[in-house]
Formats: C-alpha cells, structure tokens, sequence
C-alpha cells in the first residue's frame, strides 16, 4: 500500500452517503454529500408537493366540469319544458280564438231570434191594439185572445248570467249560451204557436169575408151584367162552387150575424149573414141549413150542406158578397 493510500484510508470520509453496487464483480461506488443529498430531498419534495396539488387542482376542476355539465342539462330540461309549454299555450290560444269566434257567431244568431220574437211581439201588440174592448163581442175576442199570451208566458230561466261567467272558461261561456239558445228555441216554438193562435183568433172574428164557403170549383163566375164573354151570359150576382157531394159542409167566411134562414125559388135554401161594416153574405141551394136567425158565427163554423134545391142545374154552393148594397166579386176576396 502506498503512504498515500494508507493516510486516505485512515482519514475520515467526507461523503454523507456511499452507495456501492457491485456488478459482474465490479464494484462502483456512488458518493452523495451531505448538501447533494439535501437537494434530493428537497428536489422530491417539492416535485411530491407539485404533484399533490396538481392532483387536487386536477380533481377540483373535474368536479366543477361535471357540475357544469349537470347545470347545463337541467337548463336544457328547463328549456325543454318551456318549449312544451309554450307549444300547449299556442295551441290553447288558437283554440281560444276558434271558441271566441263560435261564441260571436252564436251571439249575433241569439240576437237574431231575440230580434224575431221581438217583431212577433209586436206584431201581435198592433193587432190587439186595434181591437175595441167597448162591446161584448170585442171584449170576447180580446179575452180570447190574451188567455193564449197568458198561456205563453215563458219559464223562467235558470241559467247563469253571461256577466258572471269568468271570461277565461270559454268552453263554460259555450254551454251557457247552448242552453239559452235551447230555451230560446222552445220559447220561440211555444210563442209561434201561441202566434199562431192569436191570428187563426182574430181571423176567426174577423168581419171581412175571405175565402170560398166549400171545397170545390167554380163552374160559373161574377157576372152582374150578364156578358156574354164571362161564362154562359146569364146575369149572376156570385160564384157557383160546384162539387159531387151533398154532405160537404158550408161554412161562413167571415164572423158575424145570420140575419136571414129561408127558402126562395131562385135560391132554393138559403143563408144570409151580416157581418158589420156594410158586409153581407149568401149561401144559397143548400141542402140543408144548420143555423137560425140571430145566431152569432164566426169564420169557419159549419151553417149548411152543399146540394141542389132551388133554381140549380148541379149540386153546388150560389156564394154572393154585398157590400153596402152592392154585389162584389167574390174572388175579389180571397
């Protein structure tokens, strides 16, 4: 051993750390000083410390990701259900809009009927106005007449008032007016008839002569002055409504008094009628007479049977129409 090597060997060693690796009998020796060896560990400190908060920053920001990603899935959920929403309101609005329009419509035709009855009304007010109530036979008449309006009356109704209905229930508002529709309806058909009624009244008092006695045809016409154009020339003060059969029933046409039952030559059986206003009638060649003198009738009742007595060439009903004395066209009234 060499003195240098003896005095290295005695003397202490100035590494803080030796590591000896022995490979394929060699030997190597790696010597770490003491500040080397610090390094080191401050080295893998810091780069353990660097990764551990890499780490946390790392899981911290993926949390947040996710936390994103579920936020922005809700607001997708959300926007779906906006959508849908608004979808059902456009859909709601639209047919808001057609029920609106149904409900005018069912409006100006509730205004149309109520207007119609309105006129009937006052249409059957005019005509009661014009009958007098000074005598009996008047009185009669307008009796008769108000027992069909009191007939009439309308029910009362039980349906909710369109004020109070709340705008927003429309498909409510739409039932409502079915139902006044419906009574308005039944209200109508029961005021018609009443209607009706009333005027077949006043027709049946009426003291103008309309209408022929019997059913039938004419076989001679209004001749007074006995042309030779106008039928067979013979002067013929009425129409002759000729029929096949004995039993068909005369009957007045218009109201008033039988002044005259009796039997002439020339008429054969006979009624004569007197209805006010200069009006008279006659009913001639009957077969048989069924009223008498005095008696009241009034338009349409039954006062004879059609036949052939007197001066007649057929089985027919002679109807005359005199006004203030002078013989009228019974066609003229018809």
């Amino acid at each position: 051993m060499e003195p240098n090597e003896k005095l290295s060997a005695n003397q202490p060693s100035k590494h803080f750390l030796s590591l000896h690796i022995s490979h394929k009998g060699n030997q190597k020796a790696f010597h770490l000083k003491k500040t080397h060896t610090m390094a080191i560990c401050v080295a893998a400190c810091v780069f353990i410390g660097g990764s551990a908060v890499t780490l946390s920053s790392y899981c911290s920001a993926k949390n947040e990701l996710l936390a994103s990603q579920q936020e922005l899935m809700e607001v997708e959920r959300s926007n779906r259900k906006l959508e849908q929403t608004s979808d059902a309101l456009q859909e709601e609005h639209t047919d808001y809009n057609q029920n609106i329009e149904s409900l005018q419509e069912k409006a100006a035709e509730l205004e149309q009927k109520i207007n119609e009855l309105e006129n009937v009304k006052n249409n059957l007010n005019d005509q009661l106005d014009n009958i007098s109530t000074n005598d009996s036979a008047s009185a009669e008449i307008y009796n008769a007449v108000a027992s069909c309006f009191v007939e009439a009356q309308p029910p009362t109704a039980d349906f909710t008032p369109i004020v109070t209905t709340s705008f927003n229930k429309v498909t409510s508002l739409g039932v409502q007016l079915d139902r006044i529709d419906s009574r308005l309806n039944e209200t109508g058909l029961s005021f018609s008839e009443v209607a009706t009624d009333v005027t077949e009244t006043l027709s049946a008092y009426s003291n103008i002569p309309s209408g022929l006695p019997t059913k039938g045809y004419i076989s001679s016409s209004f001749n007074p002055q006995g042309l030779s154009s106008i039928s067979d020339g013979r002067v013929h003060y009425g129409v002759d409504v000729a029929t096949r059969s004995r039993i068909l029933p005369i009957v007045a046409t218009a109201a008033g008094t039988v002044i005259e039952v009796d039997y002439r030559d020339d008429y054969g059986n006979y009624v004569l009628i007197d209805h006010g206003n200069g009006f008279v009638t006659r009913y001639a060649h009957n077969t048989e007479n069924f009223v008498f003198a005095g008696d009241i009738v009034k338009k349409g009742d039954v006062i004879a049977t059609v036949g052939a007595t007197g001066q007649a060439t057929g089985v027919h009903c002679h109807y005359e129409v005199i006004l203030n004395g002078v013989f009228q066209d019974p066609m003229d009234f018809q």
